[in-house]
């Protein structure tokens, strides 16, 4: 029990304690003005009531009008001090600290522009992927393909990659295709996503050189399920 409580409590036993006194003091009054016990003890008992409805009434008025206002007076006066304090160490904190040079912030806006564009590109690739591929891959091998695609994207070297089943209905020129469509979106060099698509499609391609798919990734052949797109973006 806090201190404060404390201090209320004594504050109640002592006001309610005065009460009942008056009221005992009431009682003998009205015994020793002749009347009979059960008059005497209703006067006790209406004094005890109406003393503690008339101090609970002026308790209540005290804090509506008085107390209430003044502590709204002194939060105001406290916010107030405390604004000006923080309002004069934020000029002095704006005088102290240099200002960002236009460059710097130009210079911000610009990279975070190219990220957003960056992401944006990466998704539309991976959405071509996974409607392209889903009829030819496992599900699981499927998200493998699109986690190496997202890896390719963002670096210029490539990975050890396990390769990855596809349905034999795919033959290898329809994997070179696609390896150019998705090269050609992230503007990677020829050789790089010969290699990429070389490591990942190790089964389908194990007959072809990377130089032979290079060379062949953009062919146009008739007979193919997956036809070059230049339009991915």
């Amino acid at each position: 029990m806090n201190r404060k409580k404390t201090e209320y409590i004594a504050l109640y036993l002592l006001v309610f304690g005065a009460i009942l006194l008056l009221g005992i003091l009431v009682r003998w009054l009205v015994l020793l003005g002749g009347m009979d016990e059960f008059s005497a003890t209703v006067a006790f008992f209406a004094t005890v009531v109406v003393l503690s409805a008339l101090y609970i009434s002026f308790q209540m008025i005290l804090n509506e009008f008085l107390l209430q206002p003044l502590q709204k007076f002194l939060l105001r006066f406290r916010t107030f001090q405390q604004t000006e304090v923080v309002e004069e160490e934020n000029v002095a904190l704006v005088e102290s600290t240099p200002r960002p040079l236009e460059y710097e912030v130009l210079r911000a806006n610009v990279l975070a522009e190219q990220e957003r564009a960056s992401q944006a590109k990466l998704d539309r690739v991976l959405d071509y992927t996974r409607q392209t591929m889903v009829a030819y891959m496992s599900e699981e091998d499927l998200e493998c393909l699109c986690g190496y695609i997202t890896e390719y994207s963002l670096r210029d070297t490539l990975s050890e990659y396990a390769p990855l089943k596809t349905d034999a209905q795919l033959k290898s020129i329809d994997i070179m295709h696609f390896g150019w469509n998705i090269g050609k979106a992230f503007g990677k060099p020829r050789l790089q996503t010969a290699a990429f698509i070389k490591k990942v499609f190790a089964h389908t391609l194990r007959d072809s050189e990377i130089s032979t798919i290079e060379r062949k990734m953009s062919h146009t052949e008739t007979e193919c399920r997956i036809k070059l797109n230049g339009k991915i973006l």
